[in-house]
């Protein structure tokens, strides 16, 4: 497995729809996390003092780039629409350094 960084871009005024569509989202999440594959994943604010998004980073592992396509592309918030589009690249971490068990 390799780690892959995908961010979601928010279209104009998603905060309702994104309210709406989170907890399937976080459901998705979870499941990634469950199976110890998600390193981080978290909204991006306009600013830090607003409730409104502009989109979010989930950095986890996936056995490909078109694997980590497909489940971005089957996200709640892609397919209900929070989502204008999504970008995903290879990511590798430096830091901090993980240890192997």
């Amino acid at each position: 497995m390799s780690l892959f960084v995908i961010i979601g871009h928010d279209v104009a005024e998603s905060t309702e729809l994104r309210q709406a569509t989170r907890p399937a989202h976080i459901a998705r999440l979870k499941e990634l996390e469950s199976e110890g594959r998600l390193v981080i994943a978290g909204p991006n604010p306009v600013n830090h003092e607003a409730s409104e998004m502009s989109g979010s980073i989930i950095i986890a592992a996936f056995d490909s780039l078109q694997t980590a396509q497909d489940w971005a592309n089957n996200d709640p918030y892609f397919t209900a629409g929070v989502y204008s589009h999504v970008e995903i690249k290879p990511f590798i971490q430096a830091l901090p350094q993980v240890v192997a068990s």
